[in-house]
């Protein structure tokens, strides 16, 4: 019953972002990849600063994450400085794989991209969602998803980055599990 469940969970995020995305004005997907995890994302930019995203990270030894989030995002800092900000959820289906310890979260929180001055190509970007044990279920207690990234647009299309990630959850009387920890590398393509 419980694998049935996550199955819906799942699905339903995907239906749900599949659905909400149908308008979109602008996509992006984001690639990445360290010594023991891979992360896929899709974003849509939606009219009046409303981001939907979701995402897959598959950690080889620990599980997999799929989430599903929205943002607000616009300009950050005065005199069109290059900063832009978003606060959001993000909802998180966690599989500690084979381990018996499964659950979800609601993570409160936001992403912050800086654009250096002067050098257009290069970027700086950060995001942290936290879910407390108040918007965690199943068997999680606490959920932690953070990284930050030094990129590099190769086009306007195509930026390269490199970066570092956390993302682990705390479950109820068994150790925590930590999916993605430590550097990775990936590109993000707008189209």
């Amino acid at each position: 019953m419980r694998k049935l469940f996550s199955a819906g969970l799942v699905s339903g995020i995907l239906v749900t972002l599949t659905l909400l995305a149908t308008p979109a004005t602008a996509h992006e997907l984001d690639l990445s990849v360290s010594n023991s995890a891979f992360r896929a994302g899709y974003a849509n930019s939606l009219g009046n600063g409303l981001r939907l995203d979701g995402g897959w990270l598959r950690d080889s030894d620990e599980g997999n994450v799929v989430h599903a989030g929205l943002q607000v995002t616009g300009d950050a800092a005065p005199n069109h400085q290059k900063l832009t900000a978003g606060v959001g959820v993000r909802l998180a289906y966690l599989d500690g794989e084979g381990s018996k310890r499964e659950g979800y979260a609601l993570g409160i929180g936001g992403s912050l991209r800086w654009i250096v001055p002067g050098y257009d190509r290069f970027s700086v970007y950060g995001e942290y969602y936290w879910a407390p044990d108040l918007l965690s279920g199943g068997d999680a207690e606490k959920y932690v998803d953070t990284s930050i990234h030094l990129g590099y647009n190769v086009t306007r299309q195509a930026e390269v980055y490199v970066g570092a990630r956390y993302t682990g959850a705390d479950y109820d009387k068994r150790p925590s599990i930590k999916f993605d920890t430590g550097m990775h590398i990936g590109f993000n393509l707008h189209f």
